[in-house]
């Protein structure tokens, strides 16, 4: 146990989500978005973004940037709890859909580390797409002397298969898993900016002024299988509260789908740079596998 964690343990997994669970919306948001300013909280995860975005000319007050950066990971932390305790009416009152309609049947949902998409989840359960979330694997391994948080992230994970309707898919034999849910009628929902290392499932793109690597593992069944590529962005209105979520129907057989969701993605980040949840790893999105 690394005891000097442990506050920051029950800040983070235990009381900011019993604020968002407990009380009314309107008093629960003021006091989380006030916790922004609360520099203990996701202090490694915020410094280190901050360092790399004051690196790479994103955040020209870096002060201001971190509380947004902050606010985005509390808001992405407490959601699981929030929609244990909220009703789709509320869903349907903070959070704004909008873009293209979903298609009918399973899909492939494409998502981003940015901004905050538990509702995503959700919503599509709401609309009769069960999915089900495609996740590396909780281990402990992960959260050294955190057993606190390794709790939480598990106890995450039981909240997305709630809120999706359908269990997790987690990578290690993914692919036959994710086939198998689109045949039974699963849209299955996977975020695509993730560092590749190894993977024979990866594919260049123009991304932020250079060449960047993404995992296609997703897009390749899904052209396999024949289904629908439906991309999102999920925002965060830092004033409100609000949520919203654009959906981008990805069109079957013209532009590399990829090329698509890397140019949705770098769009998103520039409209709102601190939202990104991965902006510690941004070397490792530029680096060739090929070449390591």
């Amino acid at each position: 146990m690394k005891w000097n964690t442990l506050p920051r343990q029950v800040g983070e997994c235990l009381l900011l989500p019993a604020v968002a669970a407990s009380l009314p919306w309107s008093i629960a948001w003021p006091l989380l978005r006030r916790s922004a300013n609360c520099r203990s909280l996701f202090a490694g995860e915020t410094a280190r973004a901050r360092a790399m975005a004051v690196r790479a000319s994103f955040a020209g007050d870096p002060d201001a940037w971190a509380d947004g950066h902050r606010l985005t990971r509390i808001v992405d932390q407490i959601d699981p709890a929030l929609s244990l305790s909220r009703s789709d009416r509320w869903m349907r009152t903070h959070l704004q859909v909008d873009g293209d309609p979903l298609p009918p049947g399973a899909c492939i949902v494409a998502g981003f580390h940015y901004g905050t998409g538990f509702w995503a989840l959700r919503w599509l359960r709401s609309q009769g797409h069960p999915v089900s979330f495609l996740s590396r694997p909780i281990v402990a391994e992960e959260f050294p002397g955190e057993p606190l948080r390794f709790a939480f992230e598990r106890w995450r994970m039981r909240q997305a298969a709630k809120a999706g309707g359908a269990p997790i898919i987690y990578v290690g034999d993914s692919m036959r898993k994710i086939r198998e849910a689109l045949r039974a009628g699963t849209s299955v929902l996977g975020m695509v900016d993730v560092p590749v290392s190894d993977s024979p499932n990866r594919v260049a793109a123009p991304f932020m002024g250079g060449e960047a690597w993404f995992p296609d593992g997703l897009l390749r069944i899904a052209e396999s299988e024949n289904v629908p590529v439906v991309g999102y962005v999920a925002r965060l209105d830092p004033d409100t509260g609000r949520r919203r979520l654009t959906l981008t129907r990805l069109p079957i057989g013209g532009e590399d789908p990829m090329r698509s969701l890397a140019a949705m993605l770098e769009r998103a980040i520039r409209r709102d740079p601190p939202a990104w949840h991965l902006w510690a790893e941004w070397p490792l999105f530029f680096r060739n596998p090929a070449s390591h």
